[in-house]
């Protein structure tokens, strides 16, 4: 289950009242994921960077320029802006809860165009929601787009060949539009009951997941967060048209047979292991259970078919705990593109270090208890040496006959906040090699030039540390908190702000050294 309920309360009460030998900086999104085009390396063109979810970008800032950002700009939206922003080619690209899709121009912070999305007011808070939810779990959009390079020029025009592209979700519809001009390409609904017409009203189903490429088919994850009736699945969809190609139902029994009980959701990312074939994703728990085959997991599949290649389930104990897998997976490859590394963190305050090919486990390293609002929640970076993650918040925001349930009561590190709260792990052995405190997030985390950057969940604030030792280096103001991931692009930090305790005034934030505005590589 999703935790932003608990994120809305813990924040009433704190008021009064989340080149190495793995991908390489120097590899381009062609060489990872198979897709045509060529993006440079220094961009940001998908979620955590890459279609390895490493969140290992680039960055021309050093250990003494970050002690001087400040704002190059501000451009306001209507509502919180959760997903990292998507930057290619001078563009910033991000979806809001206002329920518009912007592209901004990375220098100026000037619109360049907008869409507008289907509502879906069953998601909340809805656009003009009165009074907000203040509980929600996210709004229409917590999707980032995958940028897609067409062939030739990239506009499509005269040609017959698809234009450049941004694919991302908003609500349960997943969107193509043209990346020039915002122009609709196509959409397609993914519901929570297939089954039935769609129902923007009554369904709350939202596709969390960003989305991934590989060749002519788009991966990504549905969620439908325990709503009765409807289920969880993964898509491959096709590129040219939005349909589905293969599904992959993971909210099944024993004999294969989909419950249909509000399960088998996947809100996590999904991960190419390039050479192996397959995309990597992971699943929640089963309404504060843990029913085998799928719920709790971390689980592969072929590229080409949707089949399931391997699945690994940590052993969990029978409590009634909230122990989801929703942390995209990372992974690191050889020159050659074979995976030589893979790994996931759990709610369960562990992470998980697996083998590409089979999903047996090669290390685990618990750090927190987790629980409902706890352990790691968003997703972690990794430099090919070091795994670098924050924990979220503790075993707090579920509520049931008048009183807040644990997991464990009898288990001292069953409590509603947890600490240490950022780590770094040795990638080889799970060794801890550092940690911090009081910096609880829901946001990923970002390592680029041997620093980190995240976001903690209740301070609007960006924390830049050293990735060697976590030395604070600083931390910059922001106008409001901050649930995004932060892109790097030449010596600009570009990223979103609002939560659901604060829907305005948000939008997209770009800091620079001295506000100046943004320095990326001459592309010649």
């Amino acid at each position: 289950m999703l935790v932003m309920s608990a994120m809305a309360c813990l924040a009433g009460l704190l008021n009064g009242c989340t080149t190495t030998a793995g991908s390489a900086p120097g590899s381009t999104q062609t060489s990872l994921s198979g897709t045509p085009g060529t993006i440079p390396s220094w961009e940001w063109p998908t979620y955590a960077h890459d279609a390895q979810r490493t969140g290992h970008g680039q960055t021309s800032l050093t250990p003494a320029s970050v002690t001087t950002l400040a704002p190059a700009w501000e451009f306001p939206t209507g509502d919180a802006v959760t997903a990292t922003p998507t930057v290619v080619d001078g563009t910033v690209y991000a979806g809001s809860w206002d329920g518009w899709f912007y592209a901004v121009d990375l220098e100026t912070g000037a619109l360049r165009w907008k869409y507008q999305l289907q509502a879906q007011d069953a998601v909340t808070p809805y656009p003009g929601q009165n009074p907000r939810d203040i509980t929600s779990d996210g709004g229409l959009v917590t999707s980032s787009a995958w940028y897609q390079p067409g062939p030739g020029n990239g506009s499509g025009h005269g040609t017959g060949a698809p234009p450049d592209l941004v694919i991302f979700a908003g609500g349960y519809t997943l969107y193509a539009l043209n990346a020039r001009t915002g122009t609709l390409f196509w959409k397609h609904d993914y519901t929570g009951r297939p089954q039935l017409p769609p129902d923007p009203n009554q369904d709350g189903t939202r596709i969390f997941s960003s989305p991934v490429v590989v060749g002519h088919t788009v991966m990504f994850g549905v969620d439908t967060d325990g709503e009765k009736n409807s289920h969880g699945y993964v898509v491959g969809a096709s590129l040219a048209t939005g349909d589905p190609i293969w599904e992959y139902q993971d909210d099944v029994n024993q004999q294969g047979q989909i419950e249909n009980n509000g399960c088998g959701n996947v809100w996590a990312s999904g991960t190419i292991l390039p050479r192996e074939g397959l995309v990597v994703f992971d699943s929640a728990d089963c309404n504060f259970a843990d029913p085998p085959p799928t719920s709790e997991s971390v689980f592969a599949l072929h590229i080409a078919t949707g089949k399931l290649a391997w699945r690994f389930r940590p052993a969990h104990s029978a409590n009634q705990c909230d122990l989801d897998f929703g942390a995209s997976a990372n992974a690191g490859l050889a020159p050659n593109g074979a995976a030589i590394f893979l790994g996931a963190g759990s709610k369960d305050g562990t992470y998980y270090s697996l083998d590409p090919s089979t999903g047996h486990l090669r290390w685990s390293t618990n750090v927190v208890f987790g629980g409902f609002a706890g352990g790691f929640i968003a997703s972690a970076a990794y430099d090919g040496h070091r795994i670098y993650a924050s924990t979220a918040l503790g075993d707090f925001g579920r509520f049931e006959g008048g009183g807040e349930v644990h997991c464990d009561p009898g288990n001292p590190r069953d409590t509603p906040t947890q600490e240490p709260s950022v780590h770094a792990f040795n990638a080889t052995t799970g060794a801890v090699v550092w940690q911090s405190t009081q910096a609880a997030s829901f946001a990923s985390t970002t390592v680029a030039g041997s620093m980190t950057f995240n976001c903690p969940a209740f301070a609007a604030v960006v924390q830049v540390r050293t990735a060697s030792n976590g030395q604070l280096l600083d931390q910059t103001p922001l106008p409001a908190t901050c649930w995004s991931g932060i892109a790097t692009v030449g010596d600009a930090l570009v990223m979103g702000t609002g939560s659901s305790a604060q829907g305005s005034p948000d939008g997209i934030v770009v800091l620079t050294p001295g506000g100046r505005p943004p320095r990326t590589p001459n592309p010649g």
